[in-house]
């Protein structure tokens, strides 16, 4: 169903996947989703609540990194020190010549 394309980010809402893919597609990364969300009961369950966002292999490493920069951004800028972000060694420096 999904040949050639790789899962680069999962999260909870359709909205949030929206957002993700709509950011990824701004920076010329082709991006789809696929909503396990199941919309008949009030609450998620597990895998019943996870929206996929999926890009093609050959675009995936650079979609990686794009939402790693703005993970670390955001978190730069509100101060969140809860999100987890999985910046490697020397991320900072390419902010700051951004």
């Amino acid at each position: 169903m999904h040949e050639g394309w790789e899962i680069c980010e999962v999260v909870g809402t359709d909205e949030e996947a929206a957002l993700i893919a709509g950011f990824l597609r701004s920076r010329g990364i082709d991006a789809t989703l696929e909503s396990l969300v199941f919309h008949q009961e009030p609450v998620t369950f597990g895998r019943l609540g996870e929206v996929r966002v999926r890009v093609p292999s050959s675009q995936s490493e650079e979609a990686r990194k794009l939402l790693t920069q703005r993970r670390l951004r955001f978190s730069l800028v509100h101060g969140d020190a809860e999100d987890p972000v999985d910046a490697e060694p020397g991320d900072e420096a390419e902010e700051e010549q951004a």
